[in-house]
C-alpha cells in the first residue's frame, strides 16, 4: 500500500493499513484505525460517517492534519 494510509473492504469487512504506520506517532494509527471502522457502518464520507468519527474519536480532525503533514512511505 504507497498511496494510502488505510483501507476498508465492506464486502469482506477487511481492514488493511499502511505498514509506514508504524513509523508515525500512535495517535496515528489511532485515527487510521478510527477512520477505517465507521466505513463497515457506512461506505461514504457523508455526515452520517462524520458523526461515527466525531463519537469515536471526537479530535479526529486535528490527528487527520498531523497525518496529512506527514510523508506517506518513499
Amino acid at each position: 500500500m504507497k498511496t494510502l494510509w488505510g483501507s476498508c473492504n465492506t464486502g469482506t469487512a477487511g481492514i488493511w493499513l499502511n505498514l509506514e504506520l508504524a513509523k508515525k506517532p500512535p495517535e496515528c494509527l489511532e485515527y487510521v484505525v478510527v477512520h477505517e471502522l465507521p466505513h463497515l457502518l457506512e461506505r461514504h464520507h457523508n455526515a452520517r460517517f462524520m458523526a461515527h468519527m466525531d463519537d469515536f474519536l471526537p479530535n479526529w480532525q486535528i490527528i487527520k492534519q498531523r497525518l496529512n503533514a506527514l510523508k506517506l512511505g518513499v
